[in-house]
């Protein structure tokens, strides 16, 4: 972790990790906001339900930030530069591409707040299955959300058109 009044150059740091990098690594976590940076490529199909504001910020490559808008599928396409503020409550699902670098920041939960994961049918939008989550750890709180769609394949079969949503 940083010293909060201690600067630091986020392009020269992910240089400097570009080689011992897994999918996310967290800068700060431990002041309202979690910052962290993930890169790409990932196989995303879940919509994450933040409680708050999140804060997109793309340094390198594209960033397909798919989200729903009234129920509709709407897509932001972020490249390199690009900053995006996506609204609390507002389900998304970032996909990045290969050689994909994001910032992102976001705040720190509450006691009672809870994140959502949803996963829809591409075909129809039917939603296919749903859990809620502590988002303690941002490194982790996506694979504990995916789970239970991963053991139990009938969770990613739409009742209403029969698609099987590929993970």
């Amino acid at each position: 972790m940083f010293p909060h009044l201690k600067g630091f150059n986020l392009h020269q740091w992910i240089n400097d990790n570009r080689n011992n990098w897994g999918q996310r690594r967290v800068i700060w976590e431990d002041s309202d906001f979690i910052a962290f940076v993930t890169r790409g490529p990932n196989r995303r199909k879940d919509f994450h339900i933040n409680p708050g504001d999140e804060i997109f910020y793309q340094l390198e490559g594209e960033l397909n930030l798919h989200y729903l808008s009234n129920g509709k599928p709407e897509l932001a396409m972020l490249k390199a530069g690009d900053l995006f503020l996506m609204p609390g409550k507002v389900p998304h699902s970032p996909r990045r591409s290969e050689g994909s670098w994001t910032f992102v920041v976001e705040r720190i939960r509450r006691q009672d707040e809870i994140d959502r994961f949803i996963w829809l049918c591409e075909q129809c939008q039917t939603k296919l299955y749903e859990t809620d989550i502590r988002f303690d750890d941002p490194s982790d709180a996506v694979r504990k959300a995916s789970e239970a769609m991963r053991r139990d394949k009938n969770l990613a079969t739409c009742e209403s058109c029969d698609a099987v949503l590929e993970l």
